[in-house]
Order: structure tokens, then sequence, then C-alpha cells
């Protein structure tokens, strides 16, 4: 596992702290670290076949 740092705005992070913490993670690693995985859940990254490239 690698670990990534990030800058959130005063405002991402005043939604975080009102609404989604507590409710989808614990902290705020935990919950960017499920909203990502969701995010590309949703959107196919993490199930799309790997192509070979010959």
């Amino acid at each position: 596992m690698k670990k990534v740092l990030v800058s959130l705005p005063d405002g991402v992070v005043n939604i975080l702290d009102k609404e989604v913490i507590g409710k989808i993670g614990e902290g705020y690693s935990n919950t960017l670290r499920t909203i990502i995985m969701n995010w590309l859940g949703e959107k196919g990254y993490l199930t799309k076949k790997v192509e070979k490239c010959e």
C-alpha cells in the first residue's frame, strides 16, 4: 500500500466534517479512501479487464 498526501480546500474539509465523516468512515483518511474506491468502482476502473499489448 502506498501513502498519498492530499490537500483539500477548506470548503471540502467543512463538508467532510459536517456531513460525511462518521457516516462512511472514521477520520479523513478512511473517509477519503472509501469515497475514492467507490468512485473508481462506479466508473468501472476496478473491474476493467487488462488487455495485453502485443
